[in-house]
């Protein structure tokens, strides 16, 4: 499981990362913890999601005016 964490973590997949996590140590002592950073990860995806967006659209007004 943890192999395959870090191949997700290495290629940027940081929400199924989470996801394999979760699902690893649930049940186990660990499972507090794992929730709490699965939590952080998963937000830090949908921050960056935003960013793009938002940089996508930055771009586009801008060739707009020009």
């Amino acid at each position: 499981m943890i192999a395959t964490v870090e191949k997700c973590l290495v290629s940027g997949q940081l929400s199924e990362a989470a996801n394999i996590l979760e699902k690893g140590v649930k049940g186990t002592k660990a499972e507090v913890f794992v929730v709490d950073w699965a939590q952080k990860a998963r937000m830090r995806v949908i921050a960056e999601q935003a960013l793009t967006l938002v940089q996508a659209h930055a771009i586009a007004t801008a060739a707009g005016l020009a």
